[in-house]
């Protein structure tokens, strides 16, 4: 569906269906408020968790950014998905301390 909504009502042709509108763009706005997490890749996707619902998410490999592997961190920013490296640093660090205070 095309979100171009003055588009899509100005378009006598067609019947804008408001109600997959709003759904399609809930759905859009929830993926730009998460972070992901590439947990594998599978037959050309990125399996990749939510950080806030755990919910898994498949992203293709050619839509990730440079340097994504396996860890990463993602967020959907200017219709793209980036590292979010501060949040990766962060989660690193945690990790860190738990190791640090399982063996000391």
């Amino acid at each position: 569906m095309n979100l171009n909504i003055l588009n899509n009502i100005g378009n006598n042709n067609s019947k804008f269906d408001v109600n997959a509108f709003i759904k399609e763009l809930a759905e859009r706005l929830k993926i730009m408020e998460s972070k992901f997490v590439i947990d594998r890749f599978e037959n050309g996707y990125a399996v990749c968790e939510n950080r806030d619902t755990k919910e898994m998410h498949n992203i293709e490999i050619k839509d990730l950014p440079e340097g994504a592997k396996e860890g990463s961190v993602l967020k959907f920013e200017n219709g793209k998905y980036v590292i979010d490296e501060e949040e990766q640093k962060i989660i690193e660090e945690r990790i860190r301390q738990k190791m640090d205070n399982l063996w000391n």
